[in-house]
């Protein structure tokens, strides 16, 4: 097959875990010799950007005009925002190049992942030109314009607003372009179809990575113990929680907090590290600085404000032997076995996230037959798992376009 997948970034621009889940998806299905062109955005500054082969994936990149890059959203102005969101619910410019890459390249199946840039008019083409639709959601983008559905205090969104409203009916409704709306999570499948996401078939498919060649490695139970917080440097991923639970320990309690990331919060975490020498700050690390960090560490913290997907740092905790500290919010849950694989906490209560790093510390707590649950976990979420369910969703998708008719595979929820 040759399918064309679409995210709004392709590494190595990256910002969080969905373009390295649909890196590792391409790389994966061109190894099993299909044919993978990959389309992604970049600033108006670097067009025309040259067409890229990584690792096996053809990558194209375009600038779709707007009044700022995606990318680049940060530090914009309430009203360069809303301008942004009106030309994103049907992007033209974005609509007109794609319908020029569907007809030089000629797909058998679009795979949408992330289409803050693109807009769902790139659904529209790839259906006019009669290819099918697979979309992957990672974040609540269809039915929150802010993709967290928080408030603008940073609080779970429950009442939106009447724009907020009418910007989830529009994008709702566009998605009805879409043969398959995939999840990587049960919770956010259903956020959506409690939104009124109806009429299209859905299925969900747990998020895979490339397994190490370490794995079942069991955190230690004495010594210091080293925290690790990998993710996006905003104040939803909970990285004050974080900071505030350190603050809770005691001096003498022997531990490491190793911070990697960038965003907004970086410079907090940067003055966090110099104020206490038991925290490390080592900024964005990525591909074999990211393993050898994720090798040396013994628990990784997710503490999470909002309702998390599937986060990639979830499975790299079990993939990698580490235990898993997470909020007790959105998808997290279905990925944790409480006391095996992890331990939970409720949303932003750092004083109970410091009980159980202080608990672990102690060795008054510890996770009971860690090395098996987290190799079961692992497998669950190799990238070999997940190729194998979307290439069974291509095939049916395609049998079902060639013989016009409604595959039975397609018409409820399929299985992971």
């Amino acid at each position: 097959m040759h399918i064309l997948l679409v995210n709004n970034l392709y590494p190595p621009i990256m910002a969080g875990g969905a373009e390295l889940i649909v890196a590792y998806l391409g790389e994966a299905l061109a190894a099993r010799g299909h044919r993978v062109t990959a389309v992604s955005t970049c600033g108006p500054e670097m067009e025309p950007y040259p067409v890229e082969q990584r690792n096996g994936v053809e990558v194209i990149r375009f600038f779709p005009r707007n009044v700022y890059w995606s990318f680049a959203r940060q530090g914009q102005g309430r009203m360069n925002r809303a301008l942004w969101h009106m030309r994103d619910a049907w992007n033209r410019d974005a609509a007109r190049r794609f319908r020029a890459v569907l007809a030089e390249k000629q797909p058998d199946m679009v795979h949408t992942h992330v289409i803050d840039g693109f807009s769902a008019s790139i659904w529209r083409r790839a259906r006019n030109a009669g290819v099918p639709v697979v979309h992957t959601a990672h974040d609540y983008h269809l039915i929150c314009p802010r993709a967290f559905l928080l408030t603008r205090d940073w609080k779970l969104c429950t009442q939106p607003s009447l724009g907020c409203r009418v910007y989830r009916n529009w994008h709702l409704h566009t998605a009805n372009e879409v043969d398959l709306f995939v999840s990587p999570s049960q919770f956010l499948l259903d956020k959506h179809i409690e939104a009124g996401l109806a009429g299209v078939a859905t299925a969900l498919v747990r998020n895979g990575i490339p397994l190490p060649a370490l794995q079942g490695r069991t955190p230690r139970s004495g010594g210091k113990l080293r925290f690790l917080l990998l993710c996006r440097l905003t104040v939803e991923k909970g990285v004050q929680v974080v900071l505030d639970a350190m603050r809770h320990l005691p001096p003498s309690l022997d531990v490491e907090l190793v911070i990697a990331g960038r965003g907004l919060l970086e410079d907090v975490a940067r003055a966090a590290a110099a104020a206490d020498p038991r925290i490390r700050f080592v900024g964005f690390v990525q591909g074999e600085e990211k393993q050898v960090l994720l090798h040396s560490g013994d628990y990784q913290l997710i503490p999470s404000l909002w309702y998390e997907n599937a986060p990639v740092a979830v499975v790299e905790a079990a993939v990698y032997g580490l235990g898993l500290i997470g909020s007790r919010i959105g998808g997290i849950p279905e990925l944790v076995e409480q006391g095996r694989t992890g331990l939970l906490f409720e949303p932003g209560d750092a004083a109970a996230l410091a009980g159980i790093m202080r608990g672990l510390a102690e060795g008054r707590t510890a996770l009971h037959g860690f090395a098996e649950a987290a190799r079961l976990v692992s497998e669950r979420h190799a990238v070999g798992r997940m190729v194998d369910a979307y290439e069974q969703h291509y095939r049916t998708l395609l049998t079902a376009r060639a013989t016009g008719s409604v595959p039975a595979a397609l018409t409820a929820q399929a299985v992971e």
